[in-house]
């Protein structure tokens, strides 16, 4: 299985809108999917949350609009998560309610080659960090109680090489802990509970977004992989008490087959940077205006 991973577009209904007042996050998308149109053998495009930035019906159908040519004529599977900025039910209004019939967005999405993404909506109405009830969990056990089908792909069989089926676990909070004071007050909560319905199952990765860096960790002994941002990546090593982003975008190219996933990051400068300079931060949060973003998006 062979998935391009995207996360954190921010896109908005008004196309005139600016993220920090400076980046046109839909130019952003559109520059990112231009630099991997070279990229081949795609089975899948996953999308890792905070798709919109304001929540709208016109920000998830913009997504829609661009995302499902592009993984049309690359002849693969779209999977879209929901994020801490995304609004669940809009989306269902908009596009579809979720497998479990509500706007929450759980769902299984089957990929053709063999193999399954597992979609789960971690989002929280009105918070940044992220949660799952207890219901999810249930409905995840349920569905990782039988393995993924697993019937070889063309593109596996061609090569001589076993069936590359498995589940992909996609959710937009990490099951990590955060790099920066800012992202550990908008984790993940509940790890344990998650780490256990996840132990045994055929789940080779989770792909999550929400960071805006890359970072890898991993959840019962499963990888866990953290895509940069599309409309900013944070920078977590040399901004020290500060929370800092730059002007750049990035994606993931995820390989399963046999033996350990193979993850590979490309970033590049925003092109929808109204400054064109990805040396000057989008954003540079000092101490008190992190505290301040915890105590009204935290627990």
């Amino acid at each position: 299985m062979r998935i391009l991973h995207l996360s954190d577009t921010h896109l908005y209904g008004d196309p005139a809108a600016r993220h920090y007042d400076r980046i046109d996050t839909t130019a952003a998308l559109r520059g990112l999917l231009e630099r991997f149109d070279a990229v081949t053998g795609l089975d899948a495009i996953v999308h890792t949350g905070d798709v919109s930035e304001d929540g709208t019906a016109e920000s998830y159908s913009l997504l829609h609009e661009i995302l499902e040519p592009f993984a049309a004529a690359k002849d693969a599977t779209l999977a879209v998560v929901m994020g801490n900025h995304d609004v669940s039910a809009t989306y269902g209004e908009t596009i579809a309610l979720g497998d479990r019939g509500t706007s929450v967005q759980d769902r299984v999405v089957a990929v053709p080659g063999g193999g399954r993404i597992v979609v789960l909506d971690s989002s929280v109405p009105g918070a940044g960090y992220g949660h799952l009830e207890p219901e999810q969990l249930t409905w995840l056990g349920e569905v990782l109680a039988g393995p993924a089908q697993g019937a070889p792909g063309e593109r596996d069989a061609a090569a001589g090489e076993p069936a590359t089926g498995g589940t992909v676990l996609a959710i937009h909070h990490p099951p990590l802990v955060g790099a920066t004071k800012l992202l550990r007050g908008l984790d993940l909560d509940g790890l344990d509970e998650l780490a256990g319905v996840l132990e045994g199952t055929d789940v080779r990765i989770v792909l999550s977004g929400h960071y805006h860096h890359e970072m890898t960790g991993a959840i019962a002994g499963i990888p866990v992989h953290v895509v940069p941002g599309i409309t900013n990546v944070v920078d977590p090593v040399t901004s020290g008490d500060r929370e800092q982003s730059r002007a750049q975008s990035g994606a993931s190219l995820i390989e399963i087959g046999q033996g350990a996933p193979r993850v590979v990051t490309s970033v590049f400068p925003n092109l929808g940077d109204d400054l064109d300079d990805a040396e000057i931060p989008v954003y540079d949060f000092g101490p008190e205006q992190v505290t301040a973003i915890v105590e009204a998006a935290g627990r």
